[in-house]
């Protein structure tokens, strides 16, 4: 069992990105490859940040790094993880790597989409959509515009739109459709996607956010005066305001005036990382915490008038949240780096994680 990998380092990863970092778009995708074969194209499937999970299937989650959460119509709860897929059928966590053709990867997102079929974005290999007995895969050679995907999305017109660090690809069923800074994208390091009342696709990316009328890109920092970094996360309030969030707080935008959160204003802290929309119409906000030192993370939620956080001081299983979820029965589930998943019903958490010192 390959040992743990440092949290700093880990988090060195995912919170900065490598073209941030001062490395060209071609040097990051490089290294976040992995080793290449001297004898051919790089082995996709050689992800040197994965970590492997002790068993296929246990009682527990795995101690590996959750980066989003999502419930299928069944109620299964899967996780992408960086040891995989991972389902919890409300008795077992079983990784499905294999089953969706992405064995020793990363998996970063994932999405049901409207017949029930899954899918799963990884880093270093491509998309997968899994019908629940075959996979097939998307990778550049089936005109994905990049391996590493970051986020899935399906609009309201039943096209899935990949965020991936080189761009975006939208797939309506039988071809792929790709955008890029040349043709108006503000960044190709996408990393949130959502689509607005209207209609609007919103792009959460390395350098700013924009949209896509289905003609034209417009960059939101013309519109409000000022731009933005690193967003990690978008969501739509039933109210039809778009929330989004990263490296400098919340954002509140409804379509003429912008709104900013940040620790001054109620938040637990400022980088927010996830978001989600409750049944109750409260928007939660998760953070990672503060990089290197890990702490201070959390998430908040915000009913319009008013902030609450939830902490390790309350219960919660981590000192930071990467990933939320409000599942069918209202619960809400949080991911974390460093000790799996926990559930909040409200008043009490359960936490599935493995039991700390043991191996994945």
């Amino acid at each position: 069992m390959r040992p743990f990998a440092s949290v700093p380092a880990l988090l060195a990863l995912l919170l900065a990105p490598l073209t941030a970092m001062g490395m060209t778009a071609e040097a990051s995708a490089q290294a976040l490859a992995g080793p290449q074969d001297p004898a051919g194209p790089p082995a996709l499937h050689r992800d040197p940040y994965f970590q492997p999970t002790a068993t296929p299937s246990s009682p527990d989650m795995p101690r590996v790094i959750i980066r989003n959460i999502r419930e299928d119509r069944a109620g299964n709860v899967w996780f992408a993880t960086f040891g995989g897929p991972i389902r919890y059928d409300g008795k077992t966590f079983t990784n499905f790597g294999d089953a969706v053709g992405l064995p020793k990867t990363r998996v970063f997102s994932l999405l049901e989409d409207h017949t029930g079929a899954l899918w799963f974005g990884s880093i270093t290999d491509g998309a997968s959509r899994y019908d629940g007995k075959a996979f097939t895969k998307f990778t550049t050679n089936e005109g994905l515009v990049g391996n590493d995907v970051m986020w899935i999305f399906e609009d309201r017109d039943a096209r899935i739109w990949f965020g991936t660090t080189a761009g975006v690809s939208r797939y309506d069923g039988k071809s792929m459709t790709n955008f890029t800074t040349k043709d108006g994208l503000v960044d190709n390091a996408v990393y949130a996607i959502t689509q607005d009342h209207a209609g609007v696709i919103w792009f959460g990316t390395q350098g700013g956010v924009c949209s896509y009328d289905g003609e034209t890109f417009t960059d939101l920092a013309g519109k409000v005066g000022r731009s933005f970094e690193n967003v990690r996360a978008m969501v739509v309030a039933p109210s039809g305001e778009l929330w989004f969030g990263g490296q400098q707080g919340a954002f509140r935008y409804d379509g003429k005036q912008l709104t900013t959160f940040t620790t001054k204003d109620g938040l637990l802290a400022d980088f927010v990382g996830s978001m989600l929309v409750d049944r109750k119409g409260r928007v939660w906000m998760g953070h990672p915490g503060n990089f290197p030192q890990v702490d201070n993370g959390g998430a908040t939620f915000y009913d319009g008038k008013t902030f609450g956080h939830v902490t390790a001081k309350n219960g919660l299983c981590s000192t930071n949240v990467y990933c939320m979820l409000e599942d069918k029965a209202g619960n809400i589930w949080f991911g974390s780096v460093d000790t799996g998943a926990c559930r909040y019903d409200g008043e009490t958490f359960t936490n599935f994680s493995a039991p700390a010192g043991l191996k994945k």
